[in-house]
């Protein structure tokens, strides 16, 4: 039986593991989806400059609707094909 505040965090793994699989797919990009801390999931974009830097995405529900928030930017989770080359625009990646 799954507990209130386990449902947000499937969620929110569930959309960044999408992000991180587009990214690969589409857009060439590594990245690496992380468990900081008990219930948080970040999924981590590689910079293609070196030195490398590492561009961080976080899936956030904001008045019920979940948005990837990156780099002082935020794209609806909706559409992942856009969040993907946004976040690799902003990574440096082309």
């Amino acid at each position: 039986m799954m507990s209130v505040d386990q449902r947000p965090h499937e969620v929110r793994f569930g959309l960044l593991a999408d992000l991180c699989y587009r990214l690969g797919e589409r857009q060439r990009c590594t990245s690496m989806l992380v468990h900081p801390k008990a219930g948080e999931s970040v999924l981590w974009v590689a910079g293609a400059a070196w030195p490398r830097q590492w561009l961080g995405v976080a899936a956030v529900d904001y008045r019920g609707r979940w948005l990837y928030a990156f780099g002082g930017q935020w794209c609806a989770a909706a559409d992942v094909a856009e969040t993907a080359a946004r976040v690799a625009w902003t990574a440096g990646v082309r």
